[in-house]
């Protein structure tokens, strides 16, 4: 049973490809056959009398070549006479870039040794600051215990008199 189905299978693919191929081959254009040797004889005839003509532009178009060619050459010892000019200048350019090196060099020194002093004065002002905010805060606490040992003893006199007197009403009022 299951050769019957392998084999009806196979079949129905090999038909649907046969009948794929006979549809592509309605639709696609074929191509229509020749068969006049004249006009071939003809044609190859024309082609080679025309060689002569096409040999004659490629010896114009090689004779070209050669003369841009030369000019190339004219051009590059030209350029091989500026690269000189061009090194020349380079090497001076080199000396200068060497020497803005050194300067370079020195003033970064300068500027590490100038930031060294700028942080120590900042450290100063800070450490100077910090003294002149514990003072002030000393003698804003001195001010304010002399001002409250004040108060404190206005109060503590009032209460007591107020007591006192509190004290006196009741023995008046007691006796």
């Amino acid at each position: 049973m299951n050769i019957i189905k392998r084999l009806t299978r196979t079949w129905n693919k090999l038909s649907l490809s046969a009948l794929m191929l006979l549809g592509l081959s309605v639709y696609l254009p074929a191509p229509a056959a020749e068969a006049n040797y004249f006009s071939d004889l003809y044609n190859g005839l024309q082609n080679f009398s025309e060689l002569p003509g096409e040999v004659n532009k490629l010896q114009q178009n090689y004779q070209e070549t050669v003369e841009e060619l030369q000019q190339t050459k004219e051009q590059l010892g030209q350029t091989v006479d500026a690269l000189g000019e061009t090194q020349s200048q380079l090497g001076q350019t080199l000396e200068q870039m060497e020497t803005y090196r050194a300067q370079n060099e020195s003033l970064q020194e300068q500027n590490r040794q100038l930031s060294l002093v700028v942080d120590e004065l900042k450290n100063d002002r800070t450490a100077r600051e910090n003294y002149y905010n514990r003072i002030k805060v000393t003698v804003i606490t001195g001010v304010a215990l002399i001002l409250g040992y004040f108060v404190i003893i206005r109060l503590l006199r009032f209460t007591m008199r107020h007591r006192s007197r509190k004290s006196d009403t009741l023995r008046d009022r007691l006796r």
